[in-house]
């Protein structure tokens, strides 16, 4: 099982250069998301968006797992969200440490799949 970067990659750079677009200050939100909750909030949405390719399979998917399923699991609300967002993409020394977690968990999971897998085949 083979990880696709090139979607992440794709989420990471468009954050990025899109964070350098604006010259201007933003302001620490009142309600600014951690940085843990901010990394695992990505990583649902990653995972989320990648499961909704198969949202063919299961019509449902996107009442079950769309966004107001992030807002309701992490207690937040869309206008939290994108002003955390925006907070940290206007500091880009704490967006990538936030993204180099993501990615670590990414490598993480395929890692221990791949172990999973491994473990099976010789079985």
């Amino acid at each position: 099982m083979k990880f696709n970067y090139f979607f992440l990659n794709l989420i990471c750079s468009g954050l990025f250069l899109g964070s350098c677009s604006g010259t201007g200050f933003v302001e620490k939100p009142d309600n600014l998301i951690s940085k843990n909750k901010m990394e695992a909030i990505l990583y649902d949405a990653i995972i989320m968006d990648v499961m909704s390719t198969f949202s063919e399979k299961n019509p449902n998917f996107e009442n079950l797992m769309g966004k107001s399923y992030l807002y309701k699991k992490y207690g937040i609300d869309s206008i939290q969200l994108v002003e955390s967002e925006n907070y940290y993409a206007k500091n880009p020394r704490e967006y990538l440490k936030i993204h180099a977690s993501v990615l670590k968990r990414f490598e993480f999971v395929k890692d221990s799949l791949d172990r999973l897998s491994k473990s099976i085949k010789t079985n």
